[in-house]
Order: structure tokens, then C-alpha cells, then sequence
């Protein structure tokens, strides 16, 4: 102790060897704890991106299977099988042989399908590539209950042991079994059969190892009821989820997430992914030890790093002060012995305060540079709900200059209309930036919140409120939005469209608020530009009761494309839209609304024999072109001048077509034997002494369509000259004109005419009375 009381240079040396050690050690620990929240966050990340491409994968095999079910069910030779209609048993084997090889080719050519057969309500019986039984021997009915009762159109069930009969042999297998009914979009009553397609578990739980390979635990695939769908291991199927080590309760899981569990067995971690196609969970429970083994290795590396650097600093303390602070003592020792000072000795340590001084003030200045990208950041975490806890963000705010309520929050999105036309990438900028400032002096009139630019063209407001009056705050937010768009409209001569989103109690319901604002402001499409659109404007929306409605106007249209009727296309494409406007129809349904309707009329086109290539632009992306629509009003004028070329081409093929005696004759012989419920293009064959093919081939060449819609076609036009000109009952009608079943008669003429008979003749009566009644008042 009296060595380093008197001797300066011992002194430094153990003060500097202190200081070192302190600043590594806080240093190194400091870097430790900073990264250990991004590694374990990055860590977290990778086996969600690994879970999420397991997911992928059995998706997309499964959307596969579901696309080739589609198409194979329309194939004609299915229908007619799954319909029931063969006219003779001869017939009906010939066909069963087509059906065989395409049972076959299917197989080929997706090779995930283990088997599959189709179901026949109306002969109650099933087909399949190598039998045809009846429903009551058929070896595997375990999937008839969940047809029976399912309400949509398909369903991918659960993994169920199927017992397959092979060369005589029982194989046992756990299948994972698609539903797929028949016709594809019909009401359970109007079912006809059903397509139903088996695929070996085994195929998703190999695609399942192909990414686990990658990373430590296990990945399982369960359904809403926790039971194990798929797994590694198959003694886990058909158990509880419930049954397996450091598994959380099926309640705690909400859409996508992980979820940190501790058991006597250790930590575990398990991430899941809520799938929005069939609703499984896809789950990876991974141990902890295992997951965070790469933040150990850090952990341990830092520690020798620290040991080097602690022995590199006590090197450097001794070389320096030896160095340094010896002539300081010899110059000390004689200040002491002179008993005076000279003060110019030590004005390095001036400048080295100066420019510590200076150093501080540059740091400061890069500090307020970068205020706005760390509040455009923070108010990114809100958005995104990475933010939720407002006792911990409030230092954040205050920083940042944010002030914030802590009662409730409400999100509008404000979205510049029509930015690419006449707007420069600067003048956007600046009609942004000038349209925030606007945001933040007319929201503190009102309340407190912030906003920032979220692209260009597009702003971001977050509004607070001291109360938690919901109705009241949400008056106040649309306020503030109108006063935002006029205020646009005036001094920016712009218009702008804004969606607001509902009050949210915390932080985290900003996420929740900002999505609705999103959503609302999609429905810029049907309500157009400079307007305010609620998420109270269009939630709750019910559609549903006019769906079918709406379908039935596009089966109207299709027929007016195969009639070539150019006049009432365009009055049909009105009412169509008019509908959908008016029952509020989410924008993105509208959409696939207008590409199935444009599917559906090519298909109309192509089955006349007539070639796509020359109707369609090779340059033009029908789903892209469909996709940039902005407003109802052009979604509807290019539906329009797509369908009316498609007329114009077809009545151009047509006229280049010559006309063929022996459909002249047959098309005779059909108006006047239209009312026989027995007609059918054997009986024709039989009359004219043609082959059935050649006759079929002929009626397409000649007449566009096919034999059974053309006589479908005869006998609605004579209903309809029936219901027009006579009072007899609907079930009279339809014997009169070859339907013995008044149900199917009903069906197929609401299907061709978009009405019911009922409808129709009431809405002809109506005509008749409106025109008595224009004629009396004239």
C-alpha cells in the first residue's frame, strides 16, 4: 500500500489494469446480452422457416391432387358414369374400359396418389382402376359418413387405416383420403357422387424428414381436435397430441406461433402454423437444449475472447504505464523538488478534452439524423405486432418525440389515388411527406398519435385516446379522416382514399386495427376514389344469400356466349355486377368471379371445336390484366370487350363453315321428335344408319356444340313458348317436351335461362302488364 501511495507509475499501472478489466468484462457481457435476444429471435425464425416449408410442401402435393381431381371429374366419360346414364350394359362396359385407362393415366402422372375410385349416388356403386362393386361389398365406406354430412364441396379427412384388396391379398394402410363431390359446386341435395382419393401418409411425413434433416426434434401434422394426422413415427398416429413429451395444450395454440413449455422430461419449444387450406396444424417440437446449442457455442467463444483480451490488456497496462507515466513521475518528483509549475507542460491533456468534447456533439448530431428512421422502425413493430407492451415502449416514445394515450388505439391508412398517373417518383414523395405533416396537425386537434409514410403514395396514422368511449373515438377518427381528404382535395388538388380501422384497447390490437384499415381500403374497387371507407362499412357483409343467385347470372352469360347473342350480353353483364355491387361482395371474390366467368366461356368456345389460339392475345395476362383493376367500372368494360370478341371470332368461324345435309336432317328429325324422353344420340345413330362417334363428331364440326345441347336447347325454347302462350302447370310443360322428372326439368331450364320456370313466367306477365298499363295511360 505504501508502494502505491508513493509510487505514481505502480499507481496507474493498477488503476488502468482495473479500468481495462472492468471495460472488457462489461463489454463482452453487454455484446453477449445484445445478441442473445437476436440469435434466440433468428433461431426461432429458422424453425419457423423450416415448419413453413414442410407446410409448403404437403400443400402443394395436396393442391396438386385436388387440381388433377378437378380436372378429372369433368372429363365426360366420369360424368357419365357418376350420372348413372348408360343405355345398355354393353355400352356401359365399354365405357367402364376408357374410364380404366384413365383411371390409370392419373395414377401415372401423379404418383403421390396411393388409389382412388368414384362413388355413384344414383347406381349406389363405386369404380375403381381394377373393380366395380356395389356400395353395400365395397371394402372401404369409412369415408360415406363425412360425404353425407359435409357442407362444401371437398374435404381432406384425417389419416384412417384402409384395408385395399390386391391380387387377393388384404393390405392394411394409413391413408389420408380427399372427398371431392359431384357436380363440383352443387347443394347437398343436388349431389350426384363423389371422386374419392387416397394418399399414403407415409408420402407426407417423407416430405416432412426431407426438411427435418435439417434441424434437432420433431414435426407433426394434427387436425383442430389434437389428433396426430401424420409423423416420423408411426406410433404416434391416431393418438393425442396431448401424448407427446413437452406438448403444450391444444388451447394455448392460436393461428401461427411457438409456445415454451417446461416438463420433469426438460424445455421445449414448439412452433406451429395453422394451415388455411384445410385447417390442420403443422407442429415441430424441438428441445431447447438443442435449439439454442449454435447460442453456446457463442457464449463459450466469447469467453476465451474475454480471457485473451483480459491477458492482451494487463500486457498493455504494463508496456505503457512503463512507457507513459514514468517521466510523468520523474516530472512530478520534480515539480515537487522546484516547488513550482509551469502550465504549458500539460496542454495535450487540453486537447484531448476538446476533442472528447467535440467527438460528443458529432454523435449527437448523427443521433438526431437518425430520429425518423428509428420512429418510422418503431411504428413499422406496431404495425406488425411486434410492439405490445406500452409500460416498456413509453421510454421508446418519449425519445422518438411519440406521445401516445394508453387507452385506445385506432389505425387509418390514407392512399394517394391514381399515383401513377401525371405524378413524377418526386412528386409522389412530396405529396406524401406533405400529406403525413397534415396527418399529425389535424390529429392533435382531436386526440394524440403519430403517423409516418408507409411507400410512397401511402401514409400511416396511429390515433390514441385518453377514454375508452369505442363509439366515440371511431366518430372522431372518420372525422379526422374526412378533414384529411378534404383538406387533400383542396390545397393538394389530389384526392385520396382512407381506410379506418376499429378501436383497439393496447398496443397490441394496432396490428389487428391497421390489417381491418387494409381491408377496408380494398374496397376502393367498388366504392371508388376519394372516399372513406370503415372497417364498420363493410363487416358483416352477407353475401352468401346471393351467391347462388350470382351464379346462376354467370351460367346465363355463358349461355349467351354460346348463343352468339351480342344485345343481351352486355344487359346480363349489368345485372351481374349490379348484384354483386349491391350485396357488398369482398373485391377479391369479385375478381374470381369475372376469371371464372371468362374460363368458363373459352371452355364454351373450345367445346364448339374451335381453336383458343386465335381468340386469345399470346401478350396479354387475362389474370394479370384482371388483377390491375382498380375500380368496378373498368373490371366491368373489359369483361365486357373480352366477351364480345369472343362473339365477334366465333360468328366469324361460322360463317367461314360450310352446312352439312345429314345435320340438316338430323336437326329436322330433332324438332320434331324433341318431346321423345327416350331421344338419345343412339337412337339417331340407329335412324340414319351412322356410328355413334361419327355422328357426335359430325354435330360439333357442323353445328358447334354437341348433340345434348343442342336438344336441350330445342325443348328450352319450346318450354318457354309454352309458358309464354299457354296456362298449362309446370310438370305439363316439361312432359311435353321430354322430361318425365319436373325436377330435373326445373333444374336444367333455371340453369339455361338463369330463372326458374315459376320466375320466368311471372316476370313475363309482369312485361305484359306493365306494357297494358303504359298503353291505357297513353
Amino acid at each position: 500500500m505504501r508502494f502505491l501511495q508513493g509510487n505514481i507509475s505502480a499507481r496507474f499501472k493498477v488503476i488502468y489494469g482495473v479500468f481495462f478489466l472492468i471495460i472488457i468484462s462489461s463489454t463482452v457481457w453487454l455484446s453477449y446480452l445484445s445478441s442473445k435476444g437476436g440469435m434466440e429471435d433468428q433461431l426461432r425464425r429458422t424453425n419457423t422457416a423450416l415448419l413453413h416449408l414442410s407446410q409448403q410442401k404437403i400443400e402443394m402435393m395436396l393442391h396438386e391432387i385436388d387440381t388433377s381431381t378437378i380436372n378429372f371429374i369433368q372429363e365426360p366419360d366420369v360424368e357419365l358414369f357418376l350420372n348413372g346414364r348408360y343405355a345398355s350394359d354393353e355400352l356401359r362396359l365399354n365405357y367402364f374400359r376408357i374410364l380404366n385407362t384413365r383411371f390409370k393415366t392419373l395414377m401415372f402422372t401423379n404418383s403421390n396418389i396411393s388409389s382412388f375410385y368414384l362413388y355413384s349416388l344414383a347406381n349406389k356403386s363405386l369404380l375403381t382402376d381394377v373393380t366395380y362393386s356395389d356400395e353395400s361389398s365395397f371394402y372401404d365406406m369409412a369415408w360415406h359418413d363425412a360425404y353425407v354430412s359435409m357442407k362444401g364441396y371437398g374435404e381432406w379427412l384425417d389419416t384412417r387405416k384402409v384395408t385395399e384388396v390386391s391380387s387377393g391379398l388384404q393390405i392394411e394402410k394409413n391413408m389420408i383420403t380427399l372427398v371431392r363431390t359431384y357436380p363440383l359446386i352443387s347443394l347437398p341435395q343436388f349431389r350426384k357422387g363423389a371422386i374419392i382419393v387416397n394418399v399414403a401418409e407415409s408420402t407426407l411425413s417423407n416430405l416432412i424428414q426431407d426438411v427435418d434433416q435439417q434441424r434437432a426434434g420433431q414435426t407433426l401434422v394434427i387436425n383442430n381436435q389434437g389428433m396426430i394426422i401424420s409423423s416420423q413415427n408411426k406410433e404416434h398416429l391416431f393418438h393425442s397430441f396431448s401424448t407427446i413429451p413437452g406438448a403444450p395444450e391444444i388451447s394455448e395454440f392460436k393461428d401461427n406461433g411457438y409456445i415454451t413449455t417446461h416438463s420433469k422430461s426438460g424445455s421445449y419449444t414448439t412452433f406451429y402454423l395453422t394451415s388455411s387450406y384445410n385447417g390442420w396444424k403443422y407442429i415441430s417440437i424441438v428441445p431447447d437444449p438443442e435449439m439454442n446449442r449454435p447460442l453456446m457455442i457463442v457464449r463459450n467463444l466469447l469467453l476465451v475472447v474475454t480471457a485473451g483480451m483480459f491477458l492482451l490488456a494487463i500486457v498493455l497496462v504494463f508496456a505503457v504505464s512503463n512507457y507513459t507515466f514514468r517521466p510523468l513521475e520523474l516530472f512530478f518528483h520534480s515539480v515537487a523538488g522546484k516547488k513550482s509549475v509551469r502550465t504549458g507542460d500539460l496542454t495535450y491533456m487540453e486537447q484531448f478534452f476538446k476533442q472528447m468534447i467535440s467527438d460528443n456533439e458529432s454523435l449527437q448530431k448523427q443521433m438526431n439524423d437518425s430520429l425518423p428512421a428509428l420512429k418510422w422502425r418503431l411504428i413499422m413493430s406496431l404495425l406488425m405486432g411486434d410492439k405490445t407492451n406500452y409500460s416498456r415502449m413509453k421510454p421508446y416514445f418519449h425519445t422518438l418525440g411519440i406521445d401516445l394515450y394508453h387507452k385506445q388505439f385506432i389505425v387509418l391508412i390514407i392512399e394517394l389515388d391514381r399515383i401513377q398517373e401525371n405524378h413524377t417518383p418526386r412528386d409522389v414523395y412530396l405529396f406524401t411527406y406533405a400529406i403525413s405533416n397534415v396527418a399529425d396537425e389535424l390529429i392533435a386537434g382531436v386526440c394524440k398519435g403519430t403517423s409516418v409514410e408507409l411507400t410512397d403514395g401511402r401514409v400511416t396514422v396511429i390515433m390514441s385516446f385518453e377514454s375508452e368511449d369505442s363509439q366515440g373515438n371511431q366518430i372522431q377518427a372518420l372525422q379526422v379522416a374526412d378533414l384529411v381528404k378534404n383538406y387533400v382535395g383542396i390545397h393538394f388538388k389530389q384526392t385520396v382514399t382512407i381506410g379506418v380501422g376499429s378501436p383497439q384497447s393496447n398496443l397490441e390490437g394496432i396490428q389487428i386495427s391497421y390489417e381491418e384499415a387494409l381491408n377496408a381500403l380494398k374496397y376502393k374497387l367498388i366504392m371508388g376514389d376519394n372516399t372513406v371507407v370503415s372497417i364498420d362499412d363493410i363487416a358483416g357483409s352477407n353475401y352468401n344469400e346471393k351467391f347462388y343467385r350470382i351464379t346462376a347470372l354467370i351460367e346465363a352469360v355463358v349461355n349467351l356466349i354460346r348463343e352468339t347473342d351480342k344485345n343481351k350480353l352486355r344487359s346480363q353483364l349489368d345485372k351481374i355486377f349490379g348484384e354483386v355491387v349491391a350485396s357488398n361482395v369482398p373485391p377479391e371474390l369479385i375478381k374470381q368471379m369475372c376469371i371464372q366467368m371468362i374460363m368458363k366461356s373459352i371452355k364454351v368456345i373450345s367445346d364448339k371445336g374451335l381453336e383458343i389460339k386465335e381468340f386469345l392475345d399470346p401478350k396479354e395476362n387475362i389474370y394479370d390484366r384482371i388483377e390491375s383493376c382498380v375500380k368496378v367500372a373498368e373490371l366491368k368494360s373489359y369483361m365486357s370487350d373480352f366477351l364480345h370478341q369472343l362473339i365477334v371470332r366465333t360468328e366469324e368461324k361460322r360463317l367461314s363453315k360450310g352446312h352439312h345435309d345429314t345435320i340438316e336432317q338430323v336437326l329436322a328429325y330433332l324438332e320434331q321428335h324433341y318431346m321423345d324422353s327416350d331421344l338419345s344420340l343412339n337412337l339417331l345413330a340407329a335412324q340414319f344408319e351412322l356410328s355413334v362417334p361419327y355422328l357426335s363428331k359430325l354435330f360439333k364440326e357442323t353445328t358447334e356444340t354437341n348433340f345434348m345441347d343442342c336438344l336441350i336447347q330445342i325443348r328450352m325454347e319450346k318450354s318457354k313458348e309454352l309458358l309464354l302462350g299457354s296456362k298449362l302447370k309446370v310438370n305439363t310443360i316439361a312432359e311435353s317436351v321430354g322430361y318425365n322428372n319436373v325436377q330435373s326439368f326445373i333444374r336444367i331450364f333455371k340453369k339455361y335461362t338463369g330463372l326458374t320456370p315459376g320466375e320466368f313466367r311471372e316476370n313475363l306477365k309482369k312485361g305484359e302488364d306493365d306494357k297494358n298499363s303504359e298503353s291505357v295511360s297513353g
